[in-house]
């Protein structure tokens, strides 16, 4: 019973931990984002969005990629790129704190396949 439990338990921790994009973000051009900065409303943050697969190739489309913003806006967003230095895409993006939002903005993307996808997530905290 124990080895029966055990069992699920790494199988379903594999399968959470396992996406098959490795979504990062650059903010300001900096690989580092520093979580406790406080950035301002309506400041704007540029940001890189880097996806690499994991799988080759991959069965779904940049265009399939779903970003979701709560209290953020964008001012400019540019096209999914092809990467020259990994097996993925980037896309450079500007975005502002909205004004009157009491949470912290947040950043999501989702990616949606049948080789667990991708997934990212972004927070700025604002005064």
């Amino acid at each position: 019973m124990k080895k029966g439990i055990i069992s699920l338990a790494l199988f379903m921790l594999i399968a959470l931990a396992g996406f098959s994009c490795n979504v990062s973000f650059w903010i300001n051009g900096q690989e580092k984002f520093d979580k406790n900065r406080v950035y301002k409303v309506g400041e704007e943050i540029q940001i890189k969005i880097l996806v690499d697969f994991i799988h080759q190739p991959c069965q779904i489309g940049m265009n399939e990629t779903k970003l979701k913003l709560d209290g953020l806006e964008i001012v400019k967003q540019g096209e999914w790129i092809k990467s020259d230095q990994t097996n993925g895409y980037y896309m450079d993006m500007v975005v502002k704190i909205k004004p009157d939002y009491a949470k912290d903005g947040k950043l999501i993307l989702t990616r949606t396949c049948t080789n667990e996808g991708g997934f990212g997530m972004l927070k700025f905290k604002h005064n």
